[in-house]
């Protein structure tokens, strides 16, 4: 029984989901919430990224989000260690 309950404490976490429902929505304001919601710890964007895009995501794992916001946008992105993200046009 003690082994049974070890077992359910042990469980590895639910990986983190993105909920969005925006339309028109700026493309900043979108990738703020991604990195709020995906525990992004720091988040560059370049003062050449512009673009908005409707949205409507439940629970969508946090890489497939941000890559497709990045792609509806014509961005690229950049992971570097640490949970640091640096967002630019394509």
């Amino acid at each position: 029984m003690l082994l049974l309950c070890s077992v359910a404490f042990a469980a590895p976490a639910k990986p983190r989901g993105v909920t969005l429902d925006v339309k028109d929505a700026g493309v900043h304001a979108v990738l703020k919430s991604i990195q709020k919601q995906c525990g992004i710890r720091s988040l560059t964007i370049d003062p050449g990224v512009t673009g908005s895009g409707t949205f409507l995501f439940h629970d969508v794992p946090c890489k497939v989000a941000l890559d497709t916001v990045l792609k509806v946008n014509g961005l690229a992105a950049k992971t570097y260690a640490n949970s640091v993200v640096a967002v630019s046009p394509r």
